[in-house]
């Protein structure tokens, strides 16, 4: 045997434990958590960086602009006015005297002639009147007669005076029996009654009866002519382009077609609404209809569409071209000729046709006016006046800039 001693045993020490694994459910929570908390800080980081780089860039974007050449095209000036029908005359008929209405041959809508009667009273304290007016119109005219044979100058005068008041009361006491009987002194409709058989009228009297049209008045009949017009107004920038005699169609919802008229009448004196908001200047515009159209009423709203005479290859531009709006018949754009930058030129403004307006003078075919709003043609929506119209043989090319 060997006396060398084996090295003892030693047994390895046991592994340590493994870690306790963590609950799945809780970790899961503990990830949404953060991934929302990123996604979030993400958000604010991006909505920051959004304002600082809008409040950078404000003040610096300016409206969009357009360039339309100024060409050649074809004109007329249109118009477009609101108004209302009226007849062209009306009657309000009044007795003059007191008395006991006793006749009224007519009622609301009857055709009458002229000199046909409407209404009567009695006559008889009017015809007492005349036959006393006349025997003393005649005995002053004795007595005049007289002072002139015989009579001293004083005695003349005196006479003569005295005859001209009696047979100027004389006149009076006639009139007032012609106006015992209304007549109607136009071919026309009764618009209204205002009386009736059994009536008291003059002084202190009250009519009665169906009224007139418009409401108010105290007439005794209101006879309207089988003619009729439109009583519109027109804008100070409109006003240089009516002028009378343009022909005219009118639109009123009482009429199934379109009905021809005539500009009779354009005011040469504005009118404004005073007040806290005092409105715009406006001209009065009377458009007589053609004939005697039996499709309109009294009072009923219309629309006039005025066109002039045509002009062929004028110089025109867009209206919103023009910086001041062109309440006048001049305005202010702004013109690039050439390859300069687009400067302030005052032009003359001439005929209009909805979108379109004329250039007297100030440019030059083929000048180059810079409109606001990115306006893309006649007829187009946007600023300035654009939108709604038709601008007929109208044909404007826009150059984005």
């Amino acid at each position: 045997m060997s006396d060398t001693l084996a090295p003892p045993d030693f047994a390895a020490p046991p592994p340590p434990p493994p870690p306790a694994p963590k609950p799945k459910g809780r970790r899961t929570v503990l990830v949404m958590v953060l991934a929302v908390v990123l996604v979030v800080l993400l958000a604010l980081a991006w909505m920051v960086t959004s304002f600082l780089n809008s409040l950078t860039t404000m003040g610096q974007m300016g409206p969009q602009e357009s360039e339309v050449p100024v060409m050649r095209v074809d004109l007329a000036p249109r118009v477009t006015l609101a108004g209302t029908i009226a007849p062209t005359q009306r009657l309000d008929l009044s007795f003059t005297s007191d008395g006991e209405v006793t006749a009224v041959p007519v009622a609301v809508g009857d055709a009458v002639a002229k000199g046909a009667p409407l209404a009567s009273i009695d006559d008889t304290e009017l015809l007492a009147t005349v036959s006393d007016a006349t025997a003393e119109a005649n005995a002053a005219r004795q007595d005049y007669n007289s002072a002139r044979r015989t009579g001293p100058a004083a005695a003349v005068t005196a006479a003569r005076s005295a005859l001209t008041m009696k047979e100027q009361a004389l006149k009076d006491a006639r009139a007032a029996l012609d106006k015992a009987t209304l007549t109607s002194t136009i071919d026309g409709v009764v618009a209204a009654v205002n009386v009736k058989v059994g009536d008291r009228v003059g002084s202190g009297a009250a009519p009665s009866g169906d009224g007139a049209p418009g409401g108010g008045s105290t007439a005794a009949v209101v006879v309207i002519s089988k003619t009729f017009q439109v009583d519109a107004t027109v804008g100070s920038a409109d006003r240089p382009r009516v002028a009378k005699g343009m022909k005219a169609t009118v639109v009123t919802p009482s009429s199934p077609t379109p009905l021809p008229g005539t500009v009779t009448a354009v005011g040469v004196i504005a009118t404004s609404a005073g007040g806290d908001r005092p409105t715009a200047a406006t001209f009065p515009v009377t458009i007589t209809l053609d004939g005697q159209p039996t499709t309109v009423f009294t009072g009923g709203s219309a629309t006039v569409d005025l066109v002039g005479e045509g002009r062929t290859g004028v110089l025109a531009i867009p209206r919103a071209a023009l910086l001041d709006g062109a309440e006048g018949p001049t305005g202010t754009v702004l013109a690039r000729r050439g390859g300069a930058e687009p400067q302030p030129v005052e032009v003359t403004l001439g005929a209009a046709q909805d979108d379109m307006v004329e250039v007297v003078s100030g440019l030059d075919e083929g000048d180059l006016v810079v409109v606001m709003g990115g306006m893309a043609g006649p007829g187009m929506a946007g600023p300035g006046g654009f939108g709604g119209g038709n601008a007929g043989p109208v044909v404007v090319e826009e150059k984005p800039r």
